[in-house]
């Protein structure tokens, strides 16, 4: 789901202005009665609020969207942020698993932030979204992570900016595989249960992701312009395929997920995209794990000077789109696994989350979750079997060096996004360069969730 908290749209259709005059709050608030507080999502009470402000920020436009909004908040757990009892902020989360090493961690999914027009400045997005790590902690959750509007916002709860991942904008004729696709089956909203299924036996590797969530797969459905899928059944079973969203008779569309279970089904993907050019000139996609697709394309940089600045445009571009951070420091420090010499040190961590709870718990009384953070001194070991363990602060082996840092520093350096070398120039890490040195062969490099959230 896409992820959104400063966004307008200045350009609103008519219909979509006619619904929302039917719902829009007074427009004047007395700022002398202005009464904020937080509490969970009443269905209800508050589903008209929030599709109110979805239209606001331009995330809904068509009934279909609208239907998504009722399968998703009906079944995930969302907190608001209200001005006089309405809603003006909503947090919803979800429940998955995120790949550390060759363990599948708990996680705690922040998958849609929204924030009305006249909410901003309350502190609702940052305050709510903290509610909702110590809601997701609560239940067992060992790391979060989100698909960030921007960089630097989440931050300030603790978020680090994950992996780069290389996206394609690419005439499908240009795949170069000589595999024949077979004739593949229609897919609609109505398969989304089959869907997750082929995408949960994905193969999994160094950070992905999986949310099975057979709501949320279905929402996802709906919520895709002009949705529709291809796919390959062995008897009942969906073994692969592609879904694709886009607009016009030419395109271009964009390839918003793909499942299969080995390297030939995923090879015939990409032949049933190149059997798609007879009529559609571009698309765009993220790469898969397993492959280098610039290396499965023919004259990928002809092709790019040749669409620069068209409609149908064909580049690469390269960057992060989501951000993680840890919930559960000796969950995650667990899931490393290090066949090399035992590297031990005393960590000293901060965490900005403790302060955000603080003041979120100043506006409600129904913040009752302990959690507040991760912050602390711990003493760590990554080794074969590796731990860390949370310290009094005069109790720290002072034979060992000290690594200082903040949580979303060490979240990058946990998952590999980047080494504790070039952590130390960028992220104001702090150790020994002997430890630094030490710690770059450790970690699982390129993590990468695939799944969109």
């Amino acid at each position: 789901m896409a992820h959104l908290e400063e966004r307008t749209d200045k350009k609103t259709d008519k219909k979509t202005a006619k619904r929302s005059e039917k719902t829009k709050p007074p427009a004047h608030v007395d700022s002398d009665l202005t009464k904020v507080e937080y509490r969970t999502f009443n269905f209800k009470q508050d589903l008209k609020a929030i599709k109110r402000i979805w239209r606001e920020v331009g995330w809904v436009t068509e009934d279909a969207a609208e239907k998504a909004m009722d399968i998703i908040f009906s079944v995930d757990d969302t907190v608001v942020g209200c001005i006089n009892g309405n809603p003006e902020c909503s947090v919803l989360a979800q429940s998955g698993t995120m790949r550390l090493d060759e363990t599948d961690l708990p996680l705690c999914v922040i998958a849609a932030v929204t924030t009305s027009r006249i909410g901003r400045g309350q502190g609702f997005a940052q305050n709510l979204t903290a509610w909702q790590l110590a809601r997701g902690t609560k239940k067992g959750a060992a790391v979060a992570a989100l698909g960030m509007f921007d960089q630097g916002f989440y931050n300030k709860v603790g978020f680090g900016t994950g992996a780069y991942t290389n996206e394609f904008a690419i005439d499908p004729s240009s795949i170069d595989v000589s595999v024949k696709p077979r004739t593949p089956s229609r897919l609609t909203e109505a398969d989304s249960d089959a869907i997750l299924k082929a995408m949960v036996n994905r193969p999994r590797s160094h950070g992905a992701v999986v949310i099975d969530n057979a709501h949320s797969a279905r929402a996802e459905c709906l919520l895709s312009e002009n949705g529709f899928g291809l796919g390959y059944f062995s008897g009942k079973t969906l073994s692969h395929f592609i879904w694709l969203s886009g607009e016009g008779e030419h395109g271009p569309y964009t390839l918003e997920k793909m499942g299969y279970s080995n390297g030939e089904q995923l090879l015939e993907l990409l032949a049933l995209l190149k059997s798609l050019a007879d009529q559609i000139y571009s698309i765009k996609l993220r790469e898969p794990p397993e492959i280098q697709l610039q290396s499965m394309l023919k004259r990928p940089f002809r092709e790019q000077a040749i669409a620069e600045k068209g409609k149908y445009y064909a580049e690469q571009n390269t960057y992060a789109w989501y951000q993680l951070r840890i919930l559960d420091l000796r969950a995650c420090v667990s899931a490393v696994s290090f066949a090399g010499s035992p590297v031990r040190f005393n960590l000293s961590l901060t965490d900005p989350v403790t302060e955000v709870l603080q003041a979120a718990k100043q506006v409600t009384t129904k913040i009752k979750e302990p959690w507040t953070g991760v912050g602390g001194h711990y003493a760590v070991e990554f080794g074969v079997k590796s731990s860390a363990r949370l310290m009094p602060a005069g109790k720290l082996d002072k034979s060992l060096p000290t690594l200082s840092c903040s949580v979303d520093t060490f979240s990058r350096l946990l998952w590999g996004v980047a080494p504790a070398t070039s952590l130390a120039i960028s992220d104001g890490l702090q150790a020994p360069q002997t430890l630094l040195s030490a710690l770059d062969p450790v970690f699982k490099t390129n993590p990468n969730p695939v799944w969109d959230f």
